[in-house]
C-alpha cells in the first residue's frame, strides 16, 4: 500500500490557494456541483481544467468539451465516494501525513495572505513610476561572486580601473563575458528587478553587489536597453496588472519577512554535528543521482517492498542505525533523526538552490532543514489562528484527498477486471465509461449541478502546467482525471430544485 501511495503522489498534486504569487485567495465560492457531501466550486473547475494539460478529447473551449470536463470532475468525486473513508489507502500512515502536509501548506499560504499580502497598499505614484519603466528590456553584463571575499576582490579590481567586461571575462571559466537580457516579467530575484526598474538607472552603470541569497552575490553592468511599448488597450491593461502584481508581491514579502523575524526571534538551531555529517553522507549521494538512477531506485523500492528476501535499501539501513540519535535542538526541544524523517512526510525539504556542486550539499542541506524548522513555527501559528478551519483550506484538503481516493479506486477497479496492456483511450471507452455510468446511476439522488453557473464558464485551449516553486509541494493541481468521455449533463438534478 505504501508503494501505491508513492506512485500517486509522484503523478499528482494540488495547490489552488495563493502562495507568494500575488493571486488573491477566493472567499464565498460559487458551488458548481455537489456529489454526496463533496463539492466542486467554479474556481476549482477552472483550475483543474486550465492548470494542467487536458486530454485531446476535452482540450477545446467548446460547450461539449466543457461538459466532459465537468463530468470528469464529478466522476472523480463518485470514485472517491465509492472508495469510502476506510480502506488500505486511508489507513496508510504516509497518506495521512501527506494529506496533513497539504493542509498545513495551505494554512501557511493563507497566513501569508492574511499577515502580508492583504496589508499591502500601493500608492498611485509608485504604480505610475514603475509602469513607465516596465516596458524596458535591459542588456546587462554580470559577475557572480559566491563569497564575501570574492565580492571584496571584485570591488578592489574595479577600483583600480579594470573595465567591467574585461574583469567579467577573466573570471568566467568559459572565457567570455556573461550577458543576458532582463525584462520586467523575467523570473529574476526581486532585488535585481527592484534595482533595474528604477528611475535612477543609467547606461554604463555598475550595480551591486546584490545579495541574491546567502552565498550568491552579483554585480551588474547596464549596457543599455530598449523599450517594448504597450500599444493596445489590452496590452496596457495587462502591463498595469503585471506592475501591480510585482509590486504587491515585493511589499508582501517585506512584510512577511518582518513577521518571520518576529516569530523566530530568540530561537537558535544547534545541530549535533556527528549526526548531521552522517546524514550528509547518507543523503548527499541520493540527491545527486541521475534521473535514470532515481527512476530505477524508485521502481526497485516499489516492486520489492514486500519481498523480505531482498536487502533493504542501503541508505535506509544506515538511517535506521541513527534513528533515535539527536539531530538538532531548537527552542528547548531535541529532534531525533526519526522525528526529522516523520516531519519530511508533511514537509519535504526545499533546497534554496536547485543546482550546486556536491561539496556544497552540506551547506544547502543545513539551510533546507532550517527552512523546514521555520515553517514548523509558521504552521503552529496558523493553527493558533484557526486557519485549519478556514473554508478554503478545508476545500483544498478535501480536493486533494478525493483526487487520491479516486486514483486508488480506479486502480482497484481496473485490477479487478484484469486490465493490462491497453491504451488509455481504450481503457476509458471499454471499462471506465461504463463504470462511471453505473456510479452516476447509483448516486443519482446525491448529485446536483448548478447549470446556471456552468453556462457562464469559459475555458482556454492553452495547455499549461502550473508549478509553484519554493513550496514543499510545488505542483499546483492534480493531473486531469481521465475517467470518462461522457459529454451530456443527463444525470442528477439541477441545484436548487
Amino acid at each position: 500500500m505504501k508503494s501505491f501511495f508513492v506512485i500517486l503522489i509522484a503523478f499528482a498534486g494540488i495547490l489552488w490557494l495563493a502562495g507568494c504569487s500575488g493571486e488573491k485567495p477566493t472567499s464565498h465560492e460559487t458551488i458548481l456541483a455537489k456529489v454526496g457531501d463533496k463539492t466542486i466550486s467554479v474556481n476549482e473547475f477552472i483550475r483543474r481544467a486550465e492548470y494542467t494539460p487536458r486530454p485531446a478529447y476535452c482540450r477545446g473551449e467548446n460547450y461539449i468539451h466543457r461538459k466532459i470536463v465537468l463530468n470528469s470532475l464529478v466522476a472523480e468525486k463518485l470514485l472517491a465516494l465509492e472508495a469510502g473513508e476506510d480502506n488500505d489507502l486511508t489507513r496508510n500512515h504516509e497518506f495521512q501525513q501527506y494529506i496533513l502536509g497539504r493542509k498545513e501548506q495551505a494554512m501557511r499560504q493563507w497566513l501569508f495572505y492574511q499577515v502580508a499580502q492583504k496589508k499591502v497598499q500601493l500608492s498611485p505614484d509608485e504604480i505610475n513610476r514603475t509602469y513607465r519603466l516596465a516596458g524596458r528590456v535591459y542588456e546587462v553584463s554580470f559577475i557572480n561572486c559566491p563569497t564575501q571575499e570574492d565580492v571584496r576582490k571584485v570591488r578592489r579590481l574595479l577600483a583600480t580601473g579594470i573595465p567591467f567586461d574585461s574583469l567579467a571575462k577573466s573570471l568566467n571559466p568559459k572565457g567570455r563575458v556573461p550577458k543576458r537580457e532582463i525584462n520586467f516579467q523575467a523570473p529574476e530575484p526581486d532585488i535585481v528587478n527592484a534595482r533595474l526598474f528604477a528611475d535612477s538607472v543609467r547606461k554604463g552603470e555598475i550595480i551591486g553587489p546584490l545579495e541574491i541569497d546567502r552565498d550568491n552575490f552579483m554585480f551588474l553592468k547596464v549596457n543599455g536597453w530598449h523599450t517594448q511599448v504597450a500599444m493596445s488597450p489590452t496590452q496596457q491593461r495587462n502591463r498595469l496588472d503585471e506592475v501591480k502584481e510585482k509590486l504587491t508581491e515585493r511589499h508582501a514579502l517585506e512584510i512577511y519577512n518582518r513577521y518571520i523575524a518576529g516569530l523566530m526571534k530568540g530561537k537558535t538551531v544547534r545541530f549535533n554535528e556527528p549526526v548531521f555529517r552522517e546524514l550528509v553522507n547518507i543523503l548527499g549521494p541520493q540527491y545527486f543521482k541521475t534521473a535514470k538512477d532515481k527512476k530505477e531506485a524508485f521502481n526497485k523500492k516499489f516492486w520489492n517492498k514486500d519481498n523480505t528476501e531482498l536487502e533493504r535499501n542501503d541508505s535506509q539501513n544506515k538511517l535506521q542505525k541513527i534513528y533515535h540519535q539527536p539531530f538538532f535542538t531548537v527552542d528547548g526541544r531535541t529532534w531525533t533523526v526519526a522525528d526529522f524523517e516523520e516531519a519530511l512526510l508533511r514537509h519535504p525539504l526545499i533546497f534554496r538552490k536547485k543546482r550546486f556542486p556536491q561539496h556544497k550539499f552540506a551547506q544547502q542541506f543545513k539551510l533546507a532543514v532550517v527552512d523546514l524548522i521555520r515553517d514548523q513555527y509558521v504552521t503552529q501559528d496558523a493553527y493558533k489562528r484557526g486557519y485549519d478551519k478556514v473554508p478554503e483550506v478545508v476545500r483544498n484538503t478535501n480536493m486533494w484527498r478525493d483526487n487520491l481516493l479516486a486514483l486508488y479506486q480506479k486502480r482497484a477497479y481496473l485490477q479487478s477486471k484484469g486490465v493490462k496492456g491497453l491504451k488509455n483511450s481504450d481503457i476509458i471507452r471499454t471499462y471506465l465509461d461504463p463504470y462511471v455510468a453505473q456510479l452516476r446511476q447509483k448516486y443519482a439522488d446525491q448529485i446536483q449541478i448548478n447549470t446556471d453557473a456552468f453556462e457562464k464558464i469559459h475555458l482556454t485551449r492553452i495547455d499549461m502546467f502550473a508549478f509553484q516553486p519554493n513550496q514543499a509541494f510545488p505542483v499546483v493541481v492534480p493531473s486531469f482525471p481521465q475517467l470518462t468521455t461522457h459529454n451530456k449533463l443527463d444525470y442528477g438534478r439541477k441545484m436548487g430544485d
